[in-house]
């Protein structure tokens, strides 16, 4: 095992713990204004731009165009989200943020613009060319991996163990 895989091990264990209690106290705070930490998602993948496809936006957070219809028809609901179609093509439902939106979505930017600036302080240009390239093959791993198969892997019965009796 490469001399430093352990160090690295108790890291990542540490910042994915961290990860779920600050995703806990953000949906304390998003109730507080209304939201749900997926509806939270949604607003930060409408964006602040132009008005975007739902086809465009459930592909960027991965789930069908019926589970983001729930969270969108919510988000209306609760005045974060505009739903129009064009008039060029009426099929395509486009989706924008109101005011009340723009909101939310600007105090999540804030986080993310917090953490990243965090991360990079003080690290020269190959260091932080060195994080990134850590982080995208981490993040391909888990593009990758299937829970059951880390469950699988490595697990082998030993002798003695209490399930084999």
């Amino acid at each position: 095992m490469p001399e430093h895989a352990n160090a690295l091990n108790d890291v990542l264990v540490k910042l994915f713990n961290r990860i779920l209690s600050i995703e806990e106290e953000a949906i304390t705070k998003a109730s507080a204004l209304g939201l749900t930490m997926s509806e939270i998602h949604v607003i930060e993948a409408i964006g602040d731009m132009e008005p975007r496809s739902m086809s465009e936006v459930a592909a960027d957070l991965g789930v069908t165009i019926g589970t983001l219809t729930a969270s969108v028809n919510r988000l209306v609901h609760k005045g974060h989200v505009t739903r129009s179609r064009p008039e060029n093509d009426r099929r395509v439902v486009l989706v924008t943020l109101t005011d009340k939106g723009m909101v939310a979505y600007r105090m999540h930017e804030r986080f993310h613009q917090r953490m990243i600036d965090s991360i990079l302080k003080g690290l020269d240009e190959d260091e932080q060319k060195s994080i990134l390239h850590a982080a995208e093959k981490l993040y391909q791993f888990f593009l990758r991996v299937k829970p059951e198969d880390l469950l699988r892997e490595g697990i082998e019965p030993k002798r003695g163990d209490l399930s084999q009796r």
